[in-house]
């Protein structure tokens, strides 16, 4: 009798065990224009968003159940609206307001929340002085240097350098990978090395820490005082062109890395006009690399702003050549070349490009 309950204990210790455990993720949205939308349940698989898993949101929730060998980063996405969420086999609850994302459950995402709300209050800041100037009549063309002018970019290095503060601080969890991408995009070479001294050894055998190092050993190789890599492309005519029919030969030369979709760029562009019209005759010339994924539309956008120097595209999106080359993780992104080929600069936009091609072309 004592050997039969015996393996009764163990049977029902055995099926316990091996019962799996599971996630549920409760969506609260606040917003009831969201309702009646798809929302996608996702994760990064060789660095493309895929979804594993939609539902709709009714009456201004939504669920997501399934389960996970180890916690993992997952993505909610609600039209246009991306953000992550650490899925571990817990109730983790996810509450969407107008401009704040809290997600509860787990000690990971509470860090997550909190970063989030931080960034949040910055962007408050930055959103504000944007549109004062433009409420005030600032024209796009003038809106940068009016950017400038104010504490915009006070708080945008604020906001630059939470994120940063944010990985390092989390470097070795889920937490601190959600942002290392953010947060990497606006470091220099120096400053990723150092980040990468700080995560363990286990942490350096993740995928995504491995891409890192590989972006460290490339950036190197584009850095401030290193020969510029040549870059081989189709020009709008679907003829290859390469950087060094124009890099080295000469003439200072901008590598301009843009797209037709990036606001940023296109608030770029009248000031590249303005230098590019003052200085093409004068040892001078501009390179555009697109990372457009529609040629019409890189197309078109040459056109629409009579950008006449340059052009070259594979048409890849982060997939190109040229990001891959150049180290590009955020756009718009410049590199200025010497005559000799020699990388000068980078990232000169605005008053900062035209005092130094003033300096450099007098």
């Amino acid at each position: 009798m004592k050997k039969l309950l015996l393996l009764t204990f163990i049977a029902v210790a055995i099926l316990a065990c091996n019962e799996k455990k599971s996630y549920t993720i409760s969506g609260n949205v606040e917003l009831e224009r969201l309702n009646g939308q798809t929302v996608y349940l996702g994760k990064r698989i060789e660095n493309k968003l895929v979804s594993i898993d939609s539902t709709t949101i009714k009456d201004s929730k939504f669920t997501f159940t399934g389960n996970v060998v180890e916690p993992e980063i997952y993505y909610v996405t609600i039209g246009r609206e991306v953000f992550e969420v650490i899925v571990e086999n817990v109730p983790i609850e996810i509450i969407i307001g107008e401009n704040e994302v809290t997600i509860t459950g787990t000690e990971l995402n509470d860090l997550i929340s909190q970063h989030l709300k931080q960034l949040a209050a910055i962007e408050e800041k930055l959103n504000r002085i944007a549109d004062s100037l433009i409420a005030a009549g600032v024209s796009d063309a003038e809106l940068n240097a009016a950017l400038d002018a104010s504490d915009y970019n006070k708080w945008y290095e604020e906001y630059i350098n939470s994120s940063i503060a944010f990985v390092k601080e989390n470097i070795n969890n889920k937490a601190g990978e959600c942002f290392l991408s953010r947060a990497t995009s606006q470091m220099g070479v120096e400053e990723m090395e150092e980040l990468l001294t700080l995560a363990s050894a286990e942490t350096l055998q993740k995928d995504v820490f491995k891409k890192l190092s590989e972006r460290v050993a490339i950036a190197k190789t584009v850095a401030v005082g290193q020969p510029f890599v040549d870059i081989e492309m189709p020009n709008p005519q679907g003829e290859n062109v390469k950087l060094s029919d124009y890099a080295g030969k000469g003439k200072y030369v901008l590598v301009d890395f843009w797209a037709s979709w990036c606001g940023p760029c296109i608030a770029e562009m009248p000031n590249l006009i303005e230098v590019y019209q003052k200085y093409k005759n004068k040892n001078f010339e501009i390179v555009g690399v697109s990372f457009d994924r529609d040629k019409e539309k890189w197309l078109n956008g040459i056109k629409e702003h009579n950008l006449t120097w340059v052009h070259m595209s594979d048409i890849k999106l982060w997939q190109s050549e040229g990001a891959r080359l150049y180290n590009v993780n955020a756009i718009p992104h410049t590199v200025l070349i010497d005559p000799q080929g020699i990388i000068i600069e980078k990232n000169l936009r605005g008053d900062a490009l035209k005092n130094k091609l003033a300096e450099l072309l007098k």
